[in-house]
This record gives C-alpha cells, sequence and structure tokens, in this order.
C-alpha cells in the first residue's frame, strides 16, 4: 500500500495533538511525531494560526518549555467535535478530497502488485463503499484517455488492462500530474552529493516512493554515461523524464510485463545512433537489476532518447552547418513555421538565423513524442499561457504545419515550448545588447527569463542561453553583460544574479548595472522604451465572421456540450463537414487549447472544413474545462495554410489578446454588437 503524506491532514492532526495535550510538547518532539523538520512544524503552526482564527485560537511558544493552545473551553469542544466528525484525530484517518481519492486509486492499481477491491479502498480512504464508487467512474475516464480498461469483477477486484505502451504512458503521466506539496524542500537531507543538478530533490522523493527497491542513482549514472555517447547533455526535464520512464520499465519487465509491436519502424530505428547506445544502456540496466530485456525494449528506449529535448548550445557560426546536416523535412517545416508566424505577428522573424537554428534542433524530438505519443510535460505552461496569450494562439495555427508534413497533432504542452521559440525572438528583434543568460535548469525556464527580461529592456541581445558548465571563458569576454539564476558564478562587473521569477528588485539591479557599464565608457545603448510595436490595422474580409456566428450563451455548462451544439450547427450551415464536432472532441482529449486569460480556441483538422469561418460563443456563466475557467471559445473552422481569410484573422485575434482591456470587454459584452465590432 502507498503511504501518503497530507500536508493539509498533518496540520490538522498536529492541532489536534495539541489541544489534547495537558503539557506543552517542544518543536523537535513535535517534528519527529510527525516527521517533519523543526522549520516545516514551526511554518504549520503559523498556518494553523491563521486558519483558525475564527475559533479564537491562540498558540504560544517559549523557549525551553514548548508549545501549547490557549482558547475558550467552548470553542475548544467545538473544534475538537468538528474533527470527530471529519475523522481527523486518529492517526489512522485523513479527510481526503475526491481529487486525491482518485490519485489514491490509480497509484495503487498501477503499483499492479494485486486486485484491489472496493472495500479495500474504502478501508484505506475512510469513506463509504459508495464514495470510491462514485470515484471511479473519474478513474475509468482518465484511463480511457489512453486506451486503457478499468477491470471490475465480483471477489477479484479491481485492476486496469491494455496495450503495454498505453500504460506506461499513462503511468508516466500520473506521476507527472501528482503534485506532492506535502514534500517541501527542507523535509529532506541529500546525504548523497551525487544526485544529478537537473534532479530537484522532490521530484526525486516522489519517484522513490513509486519504485523504493530500484535504485535511482544507478539509472542516473547510466544516462549520464549515455549523453557522453551520444555527445549532448538533456534538459532537467527531459533528464527526470529519462529516469522515470527506465524505472517503469524495469518495475513492468519484473512483474513479467514488456511492449511487443507489430509496427514496422524497428528496422529505421537500428540506423539511428540513439538505438546504438540503447543497446548499451539495456545490457547496463540488466547487469545492475538482474532483469532481461526483449528487443522491443531497445526500440522503445531509443524512442525516448530521440524524443528527449537537449541542452541547445552552438556557436553562431555553427548555425549553417546545423542547418546544413540536418533533415531537410525539419529545416522546411521550421521556414514554414517562422513564416506564418511572421504574416500572423506582423514582425519579421525569417531574419533571426538563431530561431531558424533552435527550431531545426528543437522539430526532431518534438515530432518523436508526437509521433509515439510520448508526453514531454511542460512544468511552466499556466505562466507562457497568462503571459504570452497571443503568441500562444499563433503557436497553436502551426498545428496545420505539423499535419500536413508530419501526420501529427500538437498538444499543448508542446505549444508551450514553441511559444517560448517564438517569443524570445519577437522579443529580441530590438535587442542591442550582448547578453548572456545562465541558468541550471533546462532551457525552457531559461528562455522564459531570456523573454520576460528582452520585453523589459528593448536594447538586450541574447546571444547565448546555457547551463553553468557550458559557460567558458571566451563567452565571458566577448558579453556586455551575464544574468544568471545561479549564486556564487564567477565575480565580475558584468555578472548579475537574479531570481528564476524575475522580481522588480532584479529589473532594478540591470538597470543600474547597464547604467554603470555605459558610464564606463562600453558604448552600451540605454534606452527607456517598452513599447511593443503596434499591428498595423490590416484590412478585415468579414466572410471569415459574421453575427450569424456569433452567439451569447446562458444554457450551456460544460465544454464539450458547446463543442457538440454549435460545431453540429457549422456541420448544418454547410461550413463544416459531418464529424467536425467529434474531431474537435479527440484533440481535446490530446490536449487542452485552452490559451490562457479565460479564452480557448477548439478546432478541428483541416479536411473537416469546407469553408473558413469563426464561430464565437461567449458564455453568461463560465464554464470549466480542464481545470480552466472558460469565458469564451472561438470555434476555429479554418483551413490554416492557404486563406489569407486565415492569417487576417489571427492578425486581428493576436492584437486582442495582447490588449488587457479589449479582453475584458468581451467577456462583459451584453450583446453580439458588443463582440463583433471588436473584429471590425
Amino acid at each position: 500500500m502507498i503511504v501518503i503524506n497530507h500536508k493539509e491532514t498533518i496540520k490538522k492532526k498536529m492541532l489536534v495533538e495539541l489541544l489534547n495535550r495537558t503539557v506543552p510538547i517542544t518543536i523537535t518532539n513535535l517534528a519527529n511525531l510527525f516527521n517533519k523538520t523543526g522549520r516545516t512544524m514551526r511554518n504549520y503552526l503559523d498556518e494553523i494560526q491563521d486558519e483558525y482564527k475564527e475559533f479564537r485560537i491562540e498558540i504560544v511558544r517559549k523557549t525551553n518549555v514548548g508549545v501549547y493552545i490557549t482558547m475558550d473551553d467552548k470553542d475548544k469542544e467545538e473544534l475538537l467535535n468538528l474533527f470527530e466528525k471529519d475523522k481527523v484525530g486518529s492517526f489512522n484517518a485523513d479527510n481526503f478530497s475526491s481529487k486525491y481519492r482518485q490519485i489514491y486509486i490509480l497509484k495503487t492499481l498501477f503499483e499492479d502488485k494485486f486486485s484491489y477491491t472496493i472495500q479495500m479502498f474504502a478501508d484505506d480512504l475512510y469513506c463509504s463503499k459508495s464514495t470510491i464508487v462514485n470515484e471511479l467512474v473519474h478513474v475509468q475516464a482518465w484511463v480511457e484517455r489512453y486506451n486503457l480498461i478499468l477491470q471490475r469483477k465480483q471477489n477479484q477486484g479491481l485492476w486496469i488492462e491494455g496495450d503495454e505502451k498505453d500504460y506506461r504512458r499513462a503511468f508516466k503521466d500520473l506521476i507527472d500530474d501528482i503534485q506532492d506539496k506535502e514534500h517541501e524542500v527542507d523535509d529532506f537531507i541529500v546525504s548523497d552529493v551525487g544526485l544529478d543538478y537537473r534532479i530537484d530533490i522532490v521530484d526525486y522523493e516522489k519517484i522513490k516512493s513509486m519504485f523504493p527497491k530500484i535504485n535511482l542513482y544507478t539509472i542516473q549514472r547510466i544516462i549520464q554515461e549515455a549523453e557522453k555517447e551520444l555527445g549532448l547533455y538533456f534538459t532537467d526535464q527531459a533528464f527526470l523524464n529519462l529516469i522515470t520512464h527506465m524505472a517503469i520499465t524495469i518495475e513492468r519487465l519484473k512483474n513479467h510485463k514488456s511492449v511487443s509491436s507489430t509496427e514496422n519502424y524497428f528496422e529505421s530505428l537500428k540506423k539511428e545512433r540513439e538505438y546504438t547506445v540503447a543497446r548499451w544502456v539495456v545490457n547496463e540496466l540488466s547487469k545492475e537489476f538482474k532483469v532481461s530485456f526483449p528487443e522491443e525494449e531497445i526500440g522503445y528506449i531509443s524512442i525516448h532518447m530521440m524524443g528527449a529535448k537537449i541542452q541547445e548550445h552552438y556557436d553562431a557560426e555553427e548555425s549553417s552547418a546545423i542547418i546544413e546536416n540536418y533533415d531537410v523535412d525539419f529545416t522546411d517545416m521550421a521556414k514554414s513555421i517562422i513564416s506564418m508566424s511572421s504574416e500572423i505577428l506582423d514582425v519579421d522573424l525569417t531574419k533571426d538565423e538563431g530561431l531558424l537554428t533552435r527550431l531545426v534542433l528543437h522539430l526532431r524530438p518534438t515530432v518523436m513524442r508526437l509521433k509515439y505519443g510520448l508526453r514531454l510535460t511542460n512544468p511552466i505552461l499556466s505562466r507562457i499561457k497568462e503571459e504570452y496569450t497571443n503568441i500562444f494562439g499563433v503557436a497553436w495555427a502551426c498545428n496545420s504545419i505539423f499535419e500536413n508534413k508530419f501526420g501529427v497533432t500538437i498538444n499543448e504542452d508542446e505549444v508551450g515550448y514553441l511559444v517560448l521559440h517564438l517569443a524570445l525572438s519577437v522579443d529580441k528583434i530590438r535587442s542591442k545588447i550582448k547578453t548572456v543568460i545562465v541558468c541550471s535548469s533546462g532551457i525552457g525556464t531559461s528562455q522564459l527569463v531570456a523573454s520576460k527580461l528582452v520585453k523589459k529592456f528593448d536594447n538586450l541581445d541574447i546571444t547565448h542561453i546555457l547551463p553553468y558548465n557550458l559557460l567558458s571563458q571566451k563567452i565571458i569576454e566577448e558579453a556586455d553583460l551575464i544574468i544568471t539564476t545561479i549564486r556564487n558564478i564567477k565575480k565580475d562587473e558584468k555578472v548579475i544574479y537574479i531570481s528564476a521569477l524575475v522580481s522588480e528588485n532584479d529589473y532594478m539591479n540591470i538597470t543600474n548595472t547597464i547604467k554603470s557599464l555605459k558610464r564606463d565608457g562600453l558604448g552600451i545603448p540605454l534606452s527607456n522604451s517598452e513599447d511593443v510595436k503596434e499591428l498595423d490595422d490590416d484590412e478585415y474580409q468579414e466572410s471569415i465572421l459574421g453575427k450569424e456566428l456569433c452567439f451569447l450563451d446562458s444554457d450551456i455548462t460544460d465544454f464539450p456540450q458547446a463543442i457538440i451544439y454549435y460545431g453540429k450547427l457549422m456541420e448544418k450551415k454547410g461550413y463544416a463537414k459531418i464529424g467536425f464536432h467529434e474531431d474537435i472532441l479527440k484533440r481535446e482529449k490530446i490536449g487542452s487549447t485552452y490559451i490562457g486569460k479565460g479564452i480557448a480556441i477548439p478546432h478541428a483538422k483541416d479536411i473537416f472544413v469546407n469553408k473558413s469561418k469563426i464561430c464565437i460563443v461567449k458564455f453568461i456563466k463560465p464554464i470549466t474545462w480542464q481545470g480552466n475557467k472558460v469565458d469564451v471559445i472561438f470555434i476555429l473552422c479554418l483551413k490554416f495554410n492557404d486563406a489569407n481569410n486565415t492569417k487576417n484573422f489571427f492578425k486581428k485575434f493576436y492584437s486582442l489578446l495582447e490588449n488587457d482591456e479589449m479582453i475584458s470587454k468581451i467577456k462583459n459584452a451584453q450583446s453580439i454588437n458588443d463582440i463583433t465590432y471588436l473584429f471590425d
């Protein structure tokens, strides 16, 4: 059985412990009781004091005495009765949320040790069998997204069935989606300095709790050796993904579960260098963990390596060589993305050779992931959506390029990574100070930092974005400015430390440093201009958008219902082919088209489009879709790759998303005219 600590439950148990005590308890003893650090206990006590102030509770902490509670007896009795009803007082009971119960059930089933019964889950989670039955409805819907089946048989229990590749993909995504907020950094003592800098200790502990008998340090060493053989470094997210994948593989093989394939791609994989390295990896894993790997597992590991993001670092003079030596399909695809984005954003990105090179390097692993159903979780996706909502919409428009060239559909995690490349280039156009960004984490976080900086300072020229281990003396000498999220980096007047979130204080320090360098005669230009270039108001063809497809809806309460109703309407009017709405829902299962700021842009493949049209639906009451509040949806019935109307729409759409006042107007619209005038 999985042992799970829950922060909120621990705080309640702490409070019950203090309420029931007749003498004070020291912080040290309290920490030992709950297997936490003293610092964590102090933080929890502060939170308890604030959260239960309505009961007029006072937590007293006295040096050399300990911690105790003073409060009115009546309030104390009321609080204890409340906890008794919720079964919080016992160390064998927890007050679990519905989401928590679902995750617990999934984690237990994916352990695949034996079949669990409904009664066993009810006992574990201190709830009724009917509650578990209700949760299983959601669990079943979740596994069905991966083409898996939740089996239930009387006297045999519950288990998950399906293709092994789908099973592992679901297991991996479940691990990614678990937010272990109860694990705080100060709860862990890193006893082994050998943990790779790309692995967060909280992530390590989470994976270790799932696979306690597997030595993750051994897997780490093997992947590090594989990197040397391949002549590259994986990003932090990719490195963690490979460790997780290999841990899952070892666990499944020990349970005699291996992947099998009737597909014809193994022969082509054998030509790739990743396959050769994957064979070596399998031999090492086999020796270390005493498990046999079938031939198909070599191909499966090579696919994961080919789909892993790498730390992209190259000199300017290497760009041409990279493009010349790369598969022409990826080069053409990168040029198509740049061309479409340039037209929609009304910014010439074609002259940015760095963007072309970055995209070419980025697209090969991206297509591999999409082709073989591998998910690369984007840990900063929500921030990207909120900070670059406009470019997020543009990146979605590039989906047709992926479909036309490789027959794959891009998901929102991948859209987010594409946005980072485009945003950096857009913001860099007016930059002039030769600046190096040095981070300990992967290229995704580094590029987000870079994009925030060039958006604030229009005179930064980001020449390198690289991890600390690749910062050479030559790069330091050629840079005007080095901005880093790593403390204790080489001391130099041109080096500035900032936080990964980039605070206002960081902006001030950068401004002062630039001024200082300018005074020292380096000739660095100083500009206070932060205005974003205004987009020209191109002629908009009204044929793509009309009042007949603009609605204020007060009846529909969920997203799929809206897609079915309005998608069928577009089919009935002849703008879309039969199956249009079904294809939209199919895509939403792959990845939500929510782009931030309460806006979603659901769309189907080009083959379901007869005539380009946009259907706008503004909900009187926001609906919830995959954890996001949606105020308005733009159902895109568009041929993305050919119609001028499409590009004109996205130019207008981009301009709207850039303007918070315009977004507020559309959210507060009280009539159809209030919406359509925004696109006139």
